[in-house]
């Protein structure tokens, strides 16, 4: 039975069906998740983007968008204004402070930005063999979104990661950890012995996390962490950086690498334009999911 508000989209002044309404499908609507990368899409170019644009663009409703946008501030993605929305990113940079989140507060942010580089990450990462991750919310993701995908089972992990470790054990793919120091607020191994421990190895590719980028290149928290990631770089074939986009334009405490020592780099929108040439000069392939 036809719902009150469905015949009074079809009827015509008559009260009688119109039948080329009827029988037109609606047109198909963007999910989500496209309408919001979209968003940030145009923030990171500059600017600001308006309820109205969205809307007409996507064929959505003026509510629908607002309420992407608030999902969007809620991840603290972007700031809202009268009419729309305005980017975060003031300058060509913005520098966050040297407290690490804890990584329960890290893995809530941007969750579904994360998600859809995890699953392009498992895609394009189909095949290898030898895999390092590091530790991190994105890397985590990724990691059971190439459980999920089915690997190969000559597959062989690498992680300093106790969270990406687990995930992958419990999957039966025959998993490799160092020694070293336990960092208990990651669930990481630390230290010389962890160093020391995947300096005997080669990789495939090497699956990393940050905390920001530049184009002076790719930052973390903890000096720590940083040593076990420099041996992932130096001794994988690729090295693929997985960075969702509130972290484009943001230093921290130290400098992972430059720009050209990443070979890949898996982002859920569009970097902004000058990041964007830095990066195609330094040879960056940019995936964005």
């Amino acid at each position: 039975m036809m719902q009150p508000e469905q015949m009074i989209a079809i009827a015509t002044p008559t009260g009688l069906p119109d039948a080329e309404s009827a029988s037109s499908p609606p047109a198909p609507r963007a999910p989500a998740q496209a309408r919001m990368a979209r968003i940030l899409e145009r923030l990171n170019q500059g600017g600001s983007v308006t309820v109205t644009e969205i809307a007409r663009e996507f064929g959505v409703s003026d509510m629908t968008v607002r309420r992407d946008l608030a999902e969007l501030e809620r991840d603290g993605l972007l700031e809202r204004v009268h009419g729309g929305a305005v980017g975060l990113t003031r300058g060509p940079l913005t520098v966050i402070d040297d407290i690490e989140p804890i990584f329960e507060a890290r893995a809530r942010q941007n969750a579904a930005g994360k998600a859809r580089i995890a699953a392009a990450a498992a895609r394009h990462v189909a095949g290898r063999n030898a895999l390092a991750f590091d530790l991190g919310t994105t890397v985590l993701a990724a990691a059971r979104a190439i459980v999920a995908s089915g690997p190969a089972p000559q597959m062989r992990a690498f992680t300093n990661s106790l969270r990406v470790g687990q995930v992958m054990a419990r999957a039966g793919i025959s998993t490799y950890m160092s020694g070293g120091l336990i960092r208990a607020e990651e669930m990481s191994l630390t230290g010389k012995d962890a160093v020391d421990g995947f300096s005997r190895y080669y990789f495939d590719v090497a699956l990393l996390g940050a905390s920001g980028m530049t184009s002076e290149g790719v930052f973390d928290y903890s000096p720590e962490e940083v040593a076990v990631k420099s041996v992932f770089l130096q001794r994988s074939g690729e090295r693929v950086l997985l960075l969702d986009s509130t972290k484009f334009r943001r230093v921290s405490t130290v400098l992972i690498a430059s720009l050209s020592e990443i070979s890949t780099l898996i982002t859920d929108a569009a970097p902004p334009p000058d990041l964007a040439t830095v990066l195609e000069g330094a040879g960056v392939r940019v995936i964005v999911a």
